[in-house]
């Protein structure tokens, strides 16, 4: 796993520096910029715009959704008009309308949740720090640019925040300006500044590390050599196309670590389909980020209701294999079975009438241990040689991507040979002192849909203590055993279709990549345990909700009142307000034109090209101005002067 230089950290007035001008620190331990010489904080680009926009009136909203899911379609076009009129919600309407108040909160919830998932994200993005981003670019001090549309080469220098190149590309660029008076501290972080002339462009990436193992329908391969084009299975354990490989980027990154001991690493915008219990103990989906879901723990109190949760995949759907030897009988091998020959050992009869039943032959006991008998499966030993497993024993790939029934039957074959139901904890366990059991039936396992734990265990055998494993997992009726076991009543338990997320915690950067699948659930299985994932999608909306009744699209907050309230406009806003600044900075400064490049998860570039809203600008911050309370008496006539 690649490391971050291992640079010294410093300190200025108390804070942490992540990033620094000749005027201001910021500090990500607490996502602030403050000013070197008299500690003062800014307030930041995004947070300043995200003043002037509306907040979105969920409380209505989720209730008129879960009205118009819940109720017939005749009852509902009665009501609508009424509720799109007032914008108002009725509790009393609840009753009225015959409605389940239980089942009516739970919708509501659902809705509320989805809101939340979808709010958009992309004004945050001034404020966050991407340093490890910038490693990317420095690898050469001349970029080419031709991927944003840009001809001949660019200057990009490690540390080099002067604005004073012709042609520069600045990777999180810190921009920050304070007034005369020093009532108006503004700072910012645009992703990627490219300046050519006065040109701007912002990128914003997401990904998984290189290294992260993703199953195919043939065994496993890596996101850093998965090609566009090759297949990989979604959620439901359905194949799906990898239609796009995003550039390779160094994002701040996490470890994300499951109730069953697993973790993973990605970075902080890499999104995850996660699922939330509600009251009557149905679960809700939701799209988080990393960075999102380590919010979450934090600020939310611990409650069954609020752990992050990922859904097991569904099992692998994939079709029938001819295999060389019968999966339960290779099972049972992999179980109790020599690594040398074809002899396994088994106490049971009916597991000997199951191989048997199979078509094989089996040899005499040639034990003298009266409780166990060791017989010899004839016809297995050149095949067992044959697949690379005799005295090296794995589960082949050919078999962990059979089919459903034939893995299932490799499974049973394991468990009636080596495996065991503890009674008191409702689980399945195989105790094994071999490591490579213990991981390939956690794959196997998985494959199946089912969460698996490893623990570390110590074993004793003649006196002597020994290193295991046991993998211990759970279902919702299925059997994992087939001649042994067969009476065992499985409760119903929820949270075994579920891995909790259990932490979220900031790790050295790695270089990470992203993948688009073409499934219809934009999701993807990686790891070896099969964790379901979501790929990225992203949209910039040009126009904000359009009210019927009033016949007006929504608009933002006053001054900005002319503005529509959408991200278009806030992007377009965000570019001008840093233009303003640039221009504060050096007014020599010719503002041509402002664009917005946006690359979508099918890599289809999209330009929008952008307004210079000074004026717009202009008024926003003698606003903002004259709503700080250091000073009471603002002028309300002169324009700001930097």
């Amino acid at each position: 796993m690649p490391k971050l230089d291992n640079a010294k950290v410093k300190y200025v007035n108390g804070y942490k520096v992540d990033k620094e001008d000749d005027n201001v620190i910021y500090s990500d331990d607490k996502h602030i910029y403050i000013d070197k010489q008299d500690n003062i904080p800014y307030v930041s680009v995004t947070t300043l715009i995200h003043n002037y926009t509306n907040p979105f009136d969920s409380a209505f909203w989720s209730a008129y959704k879960a009205a118009e899911a819940l109720l017939k379609p005749e009852i509902f076009s009665s009501l609508k008009p009424v509720l799109l009129t007032t914008k108002r919600w009725d509790p009393s309407l609840i009753e009225k309308l015959g409605l389940d108040p239980i089942v009516f909160e739970n919708k509501r919830a659902e809705i509320l949740q989805g809101y939340e998932d979808e709010k958009n994200k992309s004004c945050e993005r001034g404020t966050k720090i991407h340093a490890e981003y910038e490693n990317q670019f420095y690898k050469s001090e001349e970029q080419d640019l031709k991927k944003f549309g840009l001809g001949g080469k660019f200057t990009c220098k490690k540390g080099y925040y002067k604005l004073d190149l012709p042609r520069g590309v600045y990777p999180e660029y810190l921009i920050s300006v304070k007034s005369k008076d020093g009532l108006l501290r503004i700072a910012g972080q645009i992703d990627l500044l490219i300046i050519d002339g006065n040109d701007v462009y912002i990128v914003d990436y997401k990904g998984l590390p290189l290294d992260t193992k993703i199953p195919t329908k043939t065994g496993w391969t890596t996101i850093k050599d998965i090609k566009e084009g090759e297949e990989i299975f979604d959620k439901d354990g359905n194949l799906t196309k990898v239609i796009h490989k995003s550039d390779i980027h160094y994002n701040p990154c996490f470890k994300i670590t499951f109730d069953n001991g697993e973790s993973i690493v990605a970075d902080h915008e890499h999104r995850w389909l996660v699922s939330f219990r509600n009251l009557d103990k149905t679960f809700r989906e939701s799209i988080l980020t990393t960075e999102e879901l380590a919010k979450w723990l934090i600020e939310k109190p611990r409650t069954s209701y609020n752990i992050p949760k990922i859904k097991n995949s569904q099992p692998l759907n994939l079709p029938d294999v001819d295999l060389p030897i019968d999966p339960y009988v290779l099972g049972c091998w992999l179980g109790d079975g020599s690594k040398s020959c074809g002899i396994i050992t088994n106490i049971n009869e009916k597991v000997w009438e199951e191989i048997q039943n199979r078509g094989y032959s089996i040899g005499d006991d040639l034990s003298d241990i009266h409780h166990a008998k060791m017989r010899t499966v004839y016809n297995i030993r050149g095949i067992l040689n044959e697949l690379g497993i005799l005295h090296n024993k794995f589960i082949p790939d050919l078999y962990m991507r059979a089919s459903y029934q034939q893995r299932l039957d490799l499974l049973r074959g394991l468990m009636d040979t080596d495996g065991y139901y503890h009674e008191s904890r409702k689980r399945f366990v195989m105790g094994t002192t071999q490591k490579w059991q213990a991981e390939d039936l956690l794959k196997l396992v998985s494959t199946l849909g089912i969460k698996a734990t490893i623990f570390e265990v110590d074993k004793k055998c003649n006196g002597k203590i020994f290193k295991g494993w046991d993998v211990c997992f759970s279902t919702n009726g299925l059997n994992p055993f087939l001649v042994r076991n067969q009476s065992i009543e499985f409760p119903e338990i929820d949270k075994n279709s579920f891995r909790n997320i259990v932490s979220v915690e900031r790790v050295d950067t790695v270089a990470t990549q992203c993948l688009e699948v073409d499934s219809p659930s934009h999701t993807f299985l990686f790891g070896e345990s099969m964790i379901v994932t979501h790929n990225t999608n992203r949209e910039i909306k040009q126009k904000s909700y359009f009210d019927k009744t009033t016949r007006k699209y929504q608009t933002m907050k006053f001054p900005l009142n002319n503005l529509m309230d959408c991200n278009f406009y806030h992007y377009s806003l965000q570019l001008s307000l840093y233009a303003y600044l640039l221009k504060q900075i050096n007014p020599k400064f010719k503002i041509k034109s402002l664009r917005i490049v946006h690359t979508d998860h099918n890599n289809k570039v999209t330009e929008y090209k952008c307004e210079y809203l000074k004026d717009d600008v202009e008024r926003m911050l003698k606003h903002y101005k004259r709503s700080i309370k250091i000073k009471t008496e603002l002028d309300r006539d002169k324009p700001i002067k930097f």
